[in-house]
């Protein structure tokens, strides 16, 4: 058998569950397929027949397409003993319960040819909001990672992030200056809620393997990460300070490439970045709420194990094709952070680290 052939998805499984942490509650497609010899129910034991220590000929790369439309780019990497994450990935659809009826399918990427489509599974809100989602165990943890005392975690580069310009860069745009002057917090590679509201109420659901970021963003406060040291990235365009500076993007390119600037880096099977566009009747000189943003991320990358580049940058065409002014956001996050009282969770909080940038699309 062919390593192409091999390495192609198959048997795709979907529903769409709920998973909570008691205060929001967050909806979204669970899937899981074949690929190789890893099944959908392969378990946590014994390893597919050619799991070869992480090294199986598996895609890291693949598209998940909604109602016949390309929604999501999805990068998948996954320690030696983590065959699970290998063969599954959970599809953000936000807070909303959605009553849209989805037909799923997918493909992956091996070297420069996509694979086939997978089978198109047909789900819809009628099976759905009773089914609690709950992470697949792998046999073995992580190890933990151990601490690290150097400036964290970075920002995005490409397209340009509100922090980058006005805070790295010293952007002499007006509306940079001014944020420059109201912030109070000068780290641009850590746009965080802040290590105070981490430890109050953890970003890090460790029942559900998964980081709750939604429950920090208030009303026009989500470019700040609702951190008032960083306010100055929440302002809006007007008429006195001009606009954020722009990245320009081409959205009739078949692909597009994102660079991230970090200044530390992790791994494990939490640690994931997810990239969010504004719905096409946002606007700017209205803030930026969690309710501008299209639930479903455009990009994701999970860093299950690491990469010699340390993924600091991505090539992918699910950027939705459409023109005007948008804002994009970055999360990246994952179960770490400052230390829980008494131990708690596992004796971490879970952090995340945002980037909003200005874009006009082509």
């Amino acid at each position: 058998m062919s390593a192409t052939r091999l390495s192609a998805p198959s048997d795709l499984r979907a529903d769409i569950r709920y998973r909570d942490d008691g205060k929001y509650t967050m909806y979204g497609i669970s899937l899981q397929w074949q690929i190789g010899e890893n099944a959908p129910d392969q378990g946590a034991w014994p390893p597919p027949a050619d799991w070869n220590e992480g090294n199986a000929p598996y895609p890291h790369q693949y598209e998940v397409w909604l109602n016949n439309e390309l929604r999501q780019t999805v990068f998948l990497h996954w320690s030696a003993w983590n065959w699970i994450q290998s063969n599954s990935h959970w599809v953000d659809l936000g807070d909303e319960e959605p009553q849209e009826q989805f037909q799923v399918k997918i493909r992956a990427k091996v070297g420069d040819q996509f694979t086939p489509f997978t089978n198109l599974v047909t789900i819809g809100s009628e099976q759905a909001y009773s089914r609690k989602w709950a992470a697949r165990q792998p046999r073995r943890r992580a190890p933990r990672a151990a601490a690290m005392a150097d400036p964290r975690h970075g920002t995005a580069n490409d397209p340009r992030s509100r922090a980058g310009a006005a805070i790295r860069d010293e952007d002499p745009s007006r509306i940079c200056v001014e944020a420059r002057r109201v912030n109070t917090s000068t780290d641009w590679h850590e746009v965080v809620p802040g290590a105070a509201r981490m430890l109050a109420d953890y970003p890090w659901n460790d029942a559900q393997k998964y980081l709750e970021y939604r429950k920090f963003f208030g009303e026009g406060t989500l470019a700040s990460a609702g951190n008032p040291a960083f306010r100055g990235l929440d302002l809006a365009p007007d008429d006195t300070l001009g606009d954020w500076p722009l990245t320009e993007l081409d959205t009739s390119a078949p692909t597009q490439t994102f660079t991230y600037d970090y200044m530390a880096y992790h791994q494990g099977e939490s640690w994931s970045h997810r990239w969010f566009i504004t719905r096409a009747d946002w606007v700017p000189s209205e803030h930026l709420s969690w309710h501008d943003l299209e639930p479903i991320p455009f990009l994701v990358e999970v860093h299950g194990a690491p990469r010699e580049d340390e993924s600091t940058s991505w090539e992918f065409a699910s950027l939705p094709r459409r023109t005007g002014r948008a804002a994009i956001v970055s999360i990246w996050g994952g179960h770490g952070g400052p230390d829980t009282p008494n131990g708690e969770n596992g004796g971490k909080t879970g952090e995340f680290f945002l980037s909003t940038c200005d874009v006009i699309l082509r």
